[in-house]
């Protein structure tokens, strides 16, 4: 009976931390939880666009906002596919490639992931979280080294790096996933 409860934790907390809302498929948004429609908005210090490698950098406390998910870093690098309109303009379907390197912190709803370095390939359709993983939502904490969401299938998988050290550490508060 504990075994269940704690199985059934296991399984609400994962998927909800990894983004609940695309786990229904390509929602079409760059962040989790965002849809084609919601606009994607970016606060930075500085912007660096590479017309060659269609490549866009923000640097100096980035912040980015999609739909219902803020996502923050000190740097963003996002790869574009094909040619678009002068002077680094995008919409969200040209992107094919991000970079978010830390401190990175993804709030989605209620749930927050952070590490150290975070990534999202259109072509894999698959978000990677590395480096001092940490995901919360309200009390319940997961810790690891890596975090793998698959955007297509909403299976979220966490690692903990080698050795002992780095194994995967969970504290589930009584009560917390009632819901």
């Amino acid at each position: 009976m504990k075994r269940a409860a704690i199985f059934a934790g296991l399984s609400a907390l994962f998927i909800a931390a990894a983004a609940p809302a695309i786990a229904k498929g390509r929602s079409g948004g760059i962040l989790p939880g965002a849809s084609a429609k919601d606009p994607l908005n970016i606060d930075a210090g500085k912007l660096d666009y590479f017309d060659r490698e269609q490549k866009l950098v923000y640097s100096g406390s980035v912040i980015v906002t999609n739909g219902p998910s803020t996502l923050k870093a000190t740097r963003i690098t996002i790869f574009l596919e094909g040619k678009g309109a002068p002077g680094g303009a995008t919409s969200n379907d040209r992107v094919k490639h991000i970079e978010a390197d830390g401190p990175v912190t993804m709030v989605s709803k209620d749930q927050i992931g952070a590490g150290d370095h975070g990534s999202y390939d259109k072509a894999e359709s698959k978000v990677y979280l590395t480096g001092n993983v940490t995901l919360t939502q309200g009390e319940n904490i997961v810790k690891g080294e890596r975090l793998v969401y698959d955007v297509t299938t909403g299976i979220a998988t966490v690692q903990g790096g080698g050795g002992q050290a780095g194994r995967v550490r969970s504290t589930f508060a009584p009560g917390a996933a009632k819901e």
